[in-house]
Order: structure tokens, then sequence, then C-alpha cells
């Protein structure tokens, strides 16, 4: 393997802890403020640096990461909040995805490229916390059929 290709991979690794290390920060963060402001019904059940496991309002949730990469090939971290149907289960509906860039911005979609939001500012913790909680509660809703309508 030449010098060339060992650089690129240190490059992708480099890049990739530089994200992560992110998502890690705001994990410890979300943890914080679980913990501190106690939200009686949002409970922490593990957490490690790559992903953390809650029950919400009495149903599990996976916060999941992941590198992805943006349309200019930048990298970029994911955050994927998912519904289980129990842990352990194999069912899920994913609720809300966020973006962010190595800086920490928090991004709607992978073509944004500017937020004042920060996924690890202690301030904006509770703006992400209370989009999931809108978006979980959507899925919430019971869809009538149209037999219901009758």
């Amino acid at each position: 393997m030449g010098q060339t290709e060992i650089e690129k991979i240190k490059t992708i690794i480099e890049n990739y802890r530089k994200v992560k290390l992110k998502f890690y920060q705001f994990i410890k963060l979300l943890e914080a403020m679980i913990s501190e402001e106690k939200l009686l019904d949002i409970e922490l059940k593990n957490s490690n640096d790559a992903g953390m496991e809650l029950l919400v309002l009495d149903s599990p949730v996976f916060v999941k990461f992941s590198l992805v990469l943006s349309p200019e090939n930048v990298p970029m971290g994911k955050v994927d909040f998912i519904k289980l149907n129990e842990f352990g289960d194999t069912r899920y509906e994913y609720i809300h995805t966020l973006f962010f860039n190595q800086l920490g911005n928090i991004l709607e979609s992978i073509s944004d490229t500017f937020s004042n939001r920060r996924i690890n500012d202690e301030h904006d913790i509770p703006n992400l916390i209370h989009r999931f909680l809108q978006k979980y509660l959507q899925t919430l809703r019971i869809k009538e059929t149209a037999e219901d309508n009758k």
C-alpha cells in the first residue's frame, strides 16, 4: 500500500473521530439535561459513544450516530431518533433525523451549510429535545381510515 493511500485512510479516520466527538459531547449534554431537569418521562437506559437508549413516554427510543457524506463529499454527522416497539425488537420507526458538520452546527438537511444551533452547546439541547418530542407526538396520532369516517 502506498503512502498516498495511507494518508487517505488517516484522513477518513480523523474526519470520523472529529464528528463522533461532537456526537459524544451531545450525548453527555443530553444525559446531564435529563438528570438535572428531572425529565421524569425521559429515562436514560444505556449510553455509549455511538448511541443511547432512552425510555420516552414509556416507549423505547434509540439515538444513533453515523457518519455520512454531503453532496460535496464533506464528512458530516447524522443522528437518528428511532422508536422501537420494545428493546430487542426488530420493528422500529424513524422519528427524527438531524445532521451536523464538523464544527457541530446542526443542519436541517444534508445539503444545508449553516446554522446558529450547535449539537454540543448546552443551550441548544432543549431545542433539539423539543423538536424530537414534537415529531414523536406526531407518530402517536391515530390515523383515520375511510371506514372510520362513515
